[in-house]
C-alpha cells in the first residue's frame, strides 16, 4: 500500500473520489450515506472497473463472497468491505 493513507476518514475520502471518477450520474449534493450506487450510475461494467481500481488503490483483493450486489449497493457497505479487507473494523 506504499504511502497510501488507509486510516479513518482517508478511506471514505478515497472511496468517494474513486466513485466520483467511475460513476456518471452523481449530483453535486449527493448524500453518500443514503444514495444507492446503482442510482448514480453503478452498473455491472462500472462495478468491474471499480473493483479493479479499488484493488490497485488499496492493495487488496476482493474475494468472491464480497463480489455481490449488497457490497456495491451503498457507500457504507462498500466501505465496510474495503475496511474488512484492510483488517479494520467497519
Amino acid at each position: 500500500m506504499s504511502g497510501i493513507d488507509t486510516t479513518g476518514p482517508a478511506i471514505t475520502d478515497r472511496l468517494v473520489e474513486t466513485l466520483n471518477s467511475h460513476l456518471r450520474n452523481v449530483p453535486p449534493d449527493v448524500d453518500w450515506a443514503t444514495v444507492r450506487l446503482p442510482d448514480v450510475g453503478l452498473d455491472s461494467m462500472s462495478a468491474i472497473e471499480l473493483v479493479i481500481t479499488l484493488e490497485e488503490s488499496f492493495g487488496v483483493q476482493f474475494p468472491d463472497e464480497l463480489l455481490v450486489r449488497e457490497t456495491f449497493a451503498y457507500l457504507p457497505s462498500l466501505e465496510a468491505a474495503v475496511r474488512s479487507l484492510l483488517g479494520e473494523r467497519a
